[in-house]
């Protein structure tokens, strides 16, 4: 006997019975470490047993015959001991991964509408755009990078399905739109880094071959950190609620733009200037003249419905928004109105003396506009001949 004891207990230290020991461990790793370690020596008792009845035979799969896996010993273990079976597994936070996904989807259509409107103004739409993706990555970044519990929802399995089949990518075919699109994919990533790049430079730049050769100077490094970006995306699903969103926005700049272009084609499209005008010249003040060429003031000119006549005259006031209509109309002379660099205020100058030919009357000599017309010089009288007197 004390020789098999001292086999058995030679054998204790082996591969297989450490291995089914940490089994045994792990799968009653919730119970109390005094009960646990008084299970695992009585579990290690009876090895050493079984060590000395097999003997040579003893290996994993012959004490896996004869006392079962260690979850299923543990089980056994575990009811006659009289303790409470183990907890299950913690239920996934769905409610964070529909979150998180709401706020993939809002963010999106915040960047769309930013590059549809364009930028400067519509950068801002962005940047708000990222905040709501980043709030809401915030939740189910502790999932990983393949984001299982995302990937579970209902919704996000639709998708996915279109991308894959039956485990597999799906082979590039124009008849199937997603696999298309996926194939497509590397090219993308570098036309939305040149997107940005020229999105850079109309900010920096007021344009032209300046804004051509900025793009390119960009371009050289967004063009590889956009691949890379893109690569890495596809292991690690946290980044497409950067990538996304930046991604719609990219596209709804190339829309506005092929849209702009479009218009910009249209030979039928004029425009018409407000105000008068005389041989496609605006015309800011009207000057007006009485039938012998002396100048009127205060004078209101109409056209043949009585509708009066208005020059264009704007003049942009700093800090002030652009105005829809134009100024109410008044009497002529009016001047001519010009913005102080200064002050950024409005400056009416008055209208300088002008001297005008009108057929059949004499020119006036020059005036001021506004001034009354000067009167006629009084007649003096003309000296009546001498009458001769009688006698005289």
């Amino acid at each position: 006997m004390a020789e098999n004891g001292t086999d058995a207990t030679i054998r204790i230290d082996d591969a297989v019975t450490a291995d089914y020991l940490d089994g045994l461990r792990s799968a009653l790793a919730d119970l109390p470490s005094a009960e646990l370690a008084e299970i695992v020596e009585d579990a290690c008792g009876h090895l050493a047993d079984l060590a000395g009845e097999l003997g040579e035979a003893y290996d994993r799969a012959a004490v896996h015959e004869r006392l079962g896996t260690p979850a299923a010993y543990a089980t056994e273990l575990r009811a006659a001991a009289g303790f409470p079976a183990p907890p299950g597994p913690e239920p996934r936070p769905r409610w964070a991964a529909r979150f998180a996904v709401l706020t993939l989807v809002g963010a999106m259509l915040l960047a769309a509408l930013g590059g549809v409107i364009g930028v400067p103004e519509g950068g801002l739409a962005l940047i708000l755009g990222l905040v709501v993706a980043g709030v809401g990555v915030l939740p189910v970044l502790r999932d990983g990078p393949r984001q299982p519990t995302a990937g579970a929802l209902r919704p996000v399995r639709a998708l996915d399905r279109l991308r894959v089949r039956d485990g597999a990518p799906a082979e590039p075919n124009w008849r199937d739109l997603p696999a298309f699109v996926a194939v497509l994919q590397p090219g993308w990533w570098v036309l939305r880094a040149v997107v940005a790049a020229g999105v850079v430079a109309v900010m920096l730049t007021t344009g032209g071959s300046t804004a051509v050769l900025v793009t390119v100077l960009i371009s050289l490094a967004a063009v590889p950190l956009s691949v890379a970006l893109g690569a890495r995306s596809r292991s690690d699903r946290r980044l497409l609620w950067a990538v996304l969103p930046l991604n719609v926005f990219a596209a709804g700049l190339v829309f506005a733009a092929a849209g702009a272009l479009a218009e910009d084609d249209d030979p039928v499209r004029y425009s018409t200037p407000s105000g008068l005008t005389l041989d496609g010249e605006s015309i800011t003040d009207v000057r007006p003249f009485d039938a012998k060429g002396r100048p009127l003031s205060g004078v209101y000119l109409f056209d043949q419905d009585g509708t009066p006549l208005v020059v264009d005259d704007y003049c942009p006031v700093r800090g002030r928004p652009v105005a829809d209509e134009p100024d109410a109309p008044g009497p002529y002379p009016r001047g001519t109105r010009t913005s102080d660099p200064r002050t950024g205020e409005c400056v009416t100058t008055p209208p300088a003396p002008m001297v005008v030919t009108i057929p059949g009357a004499t020119p006036a000599p020059a005036t001021s506009a506004g001034a009354p017309p000067s009167a006629p010089p009084a007649p003096t009288a003309t000296p009546a001949p001498a009458v001769p007197r009688p006698g005289g």
